[in-house]
């Protein structure tokens, strides 16, 4: 704790010196100027990114008729990139440009049903032979708002505020595949149920496609940016969002044993759904200004 203290205090020394060195520059050669233009990044988005690269997600414990557990890979990229550009010292317009890919795919050992069929050794979890069922599921997302921004200046500091429209839109698809297949003489074979456990079911999804959404509205934001140099910022801006959303029809494909045959069939899971939102964001931005 006293550490701590100590740390605190020496900073804020740190901090009044080299604010008392700055007053008696003049600073205003920091800030953008009209005619310019600023391009910027979410800096959270890529330190969440890098932490996930060293780091996997699993199902812990051991379900039934599972040796070890499920294998669970995540993929997701690509932050918020701003452009703003400046009709005076003190006004700018600006966009905001989304970007995201996240897929996941979960690879579940389950209970081989047909190399265990003659094997006496079958009735254990540790000697019985195991097949992988695969659930991948792929999201894509885009957004894009534009807006403007005001903006007030404070040593070497820019607080703004501002409004701004609103669209985004998500494509959704989820494929399954199966180690043990449907037969006639398995008709309701050792399945995944992707949460841990297995079932047997009459009827397996093969694969999802609908249930895209588009979200559309308005947004008010706040932040600030510490001007390093005259080229660089660092900032933290927070933004509360309020929108409308419509979610389409979900289709999904299924598979099951009927009239002697694997019979696969399409029909809908999910009406279309509508809604409203109120969701609060908060960006870390690094910009750059030329």
């Amino acid at each position: 704790m006293k550490k701590l203290i100590v740390i605190v205090i020496s900073l804020f020394f740190a901090l009044s010196a080299s604010q008392a060195q700055d007053a008696k520059k003049d600073l205003s050669e920091l800030f953008p100027k009209k005619g310019e233009n600023a391009l910027g990044f979410d800096m959270a988005t890529i330190i969440k990114f890098v932490g996930n690269s060293y780091s996997a997600n699993g199902t812990f414990g051991f379900p039934a008729n599972s040796i070890v557990e499920p294998s669970h890979r995540s993929f997701s990229l690509f932050p918020t990139v701003f452009w703003k550009y400046f009709l005076t010292d003190n006004l700018a317009l600006r966009a905001r440009f989304g970007l995201g890919i996240n897929n996941t795919t979960i690879r579940d050992f389950v209970f081989d049903d047909v190399a265990n069929l003659l094997d006496p050794l079958a009735n254990s979890w540790l000697t019985s032979a195991q097949t992988v069922d695969v659930m991948r599921d792929r999201n894509t997302e885009f957004e894009l708002g534009i807006g403007a921004e005001m903006r007030r200046t404070l040593w070497r500091v820019q607080g703004y505020a501002g409004a701004e429209l609103f669209i985004a839109y998500n494509f959704h698809r989820e494929f399954y595949t199966y180690g043990n297949a449907i037969s006639k003489t398995n008709q309701k074979p050792t399945t995944s149920d992707f949460a841990g456990g297995t079932i047997n079911p009459a009827v397996r999804v093969l694969e999802v496609r609908g249930g895209n959404t588009l979200t559309y509205g308005g947004g008010l934001f706040t932040g600030v940016d510490f001007f390093i140099s005259k080229n660089v910022s660092l900032g933290g801006e927070f933004d509360l969002y309020l929108g409308g959303k419509y979610t389409s029809e979900e289709i999904g494909a299924g598979e099951t044993w009927r009239a002697d045959q694997v019979f696969v069939a399409e029909r809908p899971l999910t009406p279309y759904r509508t809604g409203f939102n109120v969701n609060p964001a908060g960006f870390l931005n690094l910009h750059i200004y030329f």
